[in-house]
């Protein structure tokens, strides 16, 4: 007999419309030029998830060149499995609903006894 999370678990993965890939900045030091650096290494694959994607009137910015030269900066809250761990500064590439985009966790998930939310920011390659 499943037990109340195993139920909970089964009952929030249909929600998830998503699949999500997670990678981590790991460090490798190359033998023969000695020079360390950073790569993004693939930690989980296809995982199950739901995306949230909301705009808070809180995150208007207003330029000081012109009242009228305002950005509405998208909140996006991503659902999954919480056996997962993802560490703060991962990188996630999420598909969902035919679109794929790239982000950046913005800090630690918040832990719940039947899932994990974690916001998380666009991807910014440059720089």
């Amino acid at each position: 007999m499943e037990n109340f999370y195993e139920k909970n678990f089964k009952i929030l993965e249909r929600l998830y419309d998503g699949i999500c890939n997670i990678y981590e900045y790991r460090s490798f030091k190359n033998e023969k030029t000695k020079a360390t650096k950073n790569d993004l290494i693939l930690i989980y694959k296809n995982i199950p998830c739901r995306a949230s994607y909301y705009n808070n009137s809180s995150n208007i910015v207003s330029s000081k060149e012109s009242i009228f030269n305002n950005t509405i900066k998208q909140n996006v809250k991503l659902f999954l499995n919480n056996k997962i761990t993802i560490k703060a500064g991962s990188v996630i590439i999420i598909t969902q609903n035919g679109k794929t985009t790239k982000y950046k966790n913005s800090g630690e998930p918040i832990i719940y006894s039947s899932h994990q939310e974690l916001m998380m920011d666009i991807f910014d390659d440059i720089g």
